[in-house]
């Protein structure tokens, strides 16, 4: 049986090599793609100048010096035009009221706005393009006129300043255009038309803004993404902001896709200087963000709305200088590319290149995981289960290639993942209190989890997973079907051997009526400690205390990646405290495989994460399963003493 086991075994791992050049390709894109870039709007840059009354070329050259690369620009209204003071607006009643200080021929006046004609000739081919815009005379001085009833308000986006947008670019920056759906069709084509005129090469980047992708919604939606990915441009999606639509827009455009970061210090106030660079390098080394978008700090004194939130807000004052903030957005520039690994260059962001996964690498790793669970079936002891499990997942492998329909994929890499911590935890639990058997019984669990992580990764593979759009299904169940399954193991061990040992129910009860000691409530309150931690720290989203992150940043800035808490502190050595127990007491040392499934479980789904890199993974996992073995071996120290102690104690 062992020699048949062992052939097995030698299948899988040939199969996994031979269909290693899908990983491979994956690896080298993945590294390829080194370029990050800084974007701050060009709103707020323009309000810091206006508010330290200095000329926006001058705000732009220090932003440039400090290592800003890129610059947004929204489409612009006619409200936002008037508060550059680029035209002033009028309404009908503001209108007349005007007029009663002038000599005018033309006295009627209906109702809408009225606009100033800008200087700037760009300005006015802009406000000309309104197609419901006319041109009328007062007192012989022309105004754009705007009627109450036209599909255009003055808050409608009428299209990007190319005035601002020469500034911007003759200062050598990116420029990313923010694009709003709208849902009037005529508007979204005129907003694709402008974008395609535009497109240079500073101009590459489309940022969404809103809810919507563009055309969500509207039957010409994969036309426009066609054009504009045509012309050369590339979507951005925002982390933590799924927009509607946002996956459809990701396949279209063939995950032609550049992840995003929002940082604004605006919302989040306690924020410091030190959090948003830290936030920052480690969105870009490990979570394949390559653009992060960032907001200038605003006193609020420009804010028109300021007096009216005053009101209702009274405590409310103007926050710091509009120098300060910028000397803030410089330092934070400046630091970002202090602390980024050298191998991270601050530029235009480079997209993915394409990874290659023939149809016969996936096929492979298919009949490799069919193997593997035809091995893993055989803690069952019957074979029957164990024929069944693996025709399973042949069936499942099978209707992925005929129906090709990636939830196939998905699932089969589920069960992997699930089957994987529990298999390898329950082979190796072979009780030693050698630590050289010990050492021997770790890796071998380790080896199995690598080997069900890289079937995982082979199957969901290319650039819809790395961008983040098409991802592992089921990772709750990857944190509690392990856990259940090592506690029925272990439920069924411990069994097994009370009843050699004569134990009976009668004896159970007699053991609940004992007098509780000081020692029982001590080993009570560190598991139950150990189930709130890990409960806790499930999630992306887990409460995390400030002591546990400065002690976190600490390992990240030493180590690059930081080992997973769950693993190297908790699974990992109560896994090897377990071996040494059960070198004793197999039957008091299985239950403490119950807490040593949770370092397999949580390596695995560290893996599952497919948009972080793969050599972040694997550094990640690599501290977690040496720093693990050492704490487990502290942990056998710690109980060795205990023992000798309750030894001498029972003596007395």
């Amino acid at each position: 049986m062992f020699k048949h086991q062992k052939w097995l075994w030698g299948v899988v791992i040939l199969l996994l090599i031979i269909s290693s050049p899908g990983l491979i390709n994956r690896w080298n894109v993945e590294t390829a793609s080194n370029h990050y870039e800084i974007i701050i709007p060009y709103d707020e840059i323009l309000i810091t100048a206006q508010e330290m009354d200095r000329p926006i070329d001058k705000v732009l050259e220090t932003l440039k010096d400090a290592g800003l690369t890129t610059v947004s620009l929204e489409s612009v209204s006619v409200n936002d035009l008037k508060d550059q003071k680029i035209v002033s607006v009028y309404d009908e009643a503001e209108f007349a009221k005007l007029l009663e200080f002038v000599a005018s021929e033309n006295t009627i006046v209906e109702k809408g706005y009225y606009i100033t004609i800008p200087e700037d000739l760009r300005h006015q081919q802009l406000l000309s393009d309104i197609s419901d815009i006319e041109m009328v005379t007062f007192a012989e001085k022309p105004f754009y006129y705007l009627p109450s009833m036209s599909d255009y308000s003055i808050n409608t986006p009428i299209g990007y300043d190319t005035v601002a947008i020469d500034t911007v670019t003759n200062h050598g920056f990116m420029l990313t255009l923010r694009y709003e759906n709208s849902a009037n069709e005529e508007f979204n084509e005129k907003t694709v038309e402008q974008l395609l005129t535009l497109k240079n090469d500073q101009i590459s980047g489309l940022l969404p803004s809103g809810e919507e992708i563009l055309g969500f919604g509207q039957g010409a939606r994969d036309v426009w993404i066609d054009e504009l990915t045509n012309a050369g441009y590339f979507f951005y999606t925002i982390e933590g902001s799924k927009l509607k639509g946002e996956t459809n827009l990701a396949r279209v455009a063939d995950y032609d896709i550049v992840r995003l970061l929002s940082i604004d210090v605006n919302k989040e106030k306690k924020l410091t200087l030190s959090e948003t660079v830290d936030r920052t390098t480690r969105a870009v080394k490990e979570r394949n963000m390559k653009a992060i978008f960032y907001h200038i700090k605003m006193s609020g004194k420009s804010d028109p709305n300021f007096e009216i939130k005053k009101l209702i807000n009274p405590s409310l004052k103007i926050s710091g200088t509009a120098e300060e903030h910028l000397e803030l957005a410089t330092s934070y520039l400046k630091n970002v590319q202090e602390r980024m690994p050298n191998q991270f260059v601050l530029g235009s962001p480079k997209l993915f290149d394409k990874v290659v996964v023939p149809s016969w690498v996936t096929g492979l790793v298919l009949l490799a995981g069919v193997l593997f669970t035809y091995l893993a079936a055989g803690i069952f002891k019957n074979n029957k289960l164990r024929l069944l499990g693996a025709l399973g997942m042949l069936a499942i492998a099978a209707a992925y290639f005929i129906l090709n329909r990636l939830v196939f994929l998905q699932g089969f890499a589920l069960i992997i993942a699930v089957i994987t911590p529990i298999y390898a935890v329950i082979t190796s639990a072979n009780g030693s209190t050698k630590i050289g058997k010990i050492a021997l019984e770790y890796l071998k669990a380790v080896g199995i989890s690598l080997i069900g992580i890289v079937i995982i990764i082979g199957l969901l593979n290319g650039n819809g997973f790395i961008t983040g759009f098409e991802t592992f299904r089921g990772v709750k169940l990857v944190y509690v079907i392990p856990i259940a399954g090592v506690l029925v193991y272990a439920a069924f061990v411990i069994k097994s051997m009370l009843s050699k040992d004569g134990v009976r129910i009668t004896d159970a009860v007699k053991l609940l009526n004992k007098d509780v000691k000081y020692w029982h409530l001590l080993v009570l309150l560190v598991v139950a400690a150990i189930g709130y931690f890990y409960i806790s720290r499930t999630g992306n989203y887990g409460a995390v205390s400030s002591v546990e992150l400065t002690v976190r940043q600490w390992l990240e800035d030493t180590l690059y990646a930081r080992p997973r808490t769950k693993e190297f502190l908790i699974g990992f050595p109560f896994f090897v405290l377990a071996l040494y127990v059960m070198g004793i007491s197999r039957k008091w040392g299985v239950g403490l495989l119950v807490l040593g499934v949770i370092g397999f479980l949580s390596m695995v789904n560290t893996f599952t994460h497919l948009h972080i890199p793969i050599s972040v993974s694997l550094l990640r996992s690599f501290y977690s399963v040496v720093l693990g073995f050492i704490v487990g071996l502290v942990f056998i120290a710690i109980f060795k003493v205990g023992y000798r102690y309750s030894a001498k104690l029972r003596k007395e």
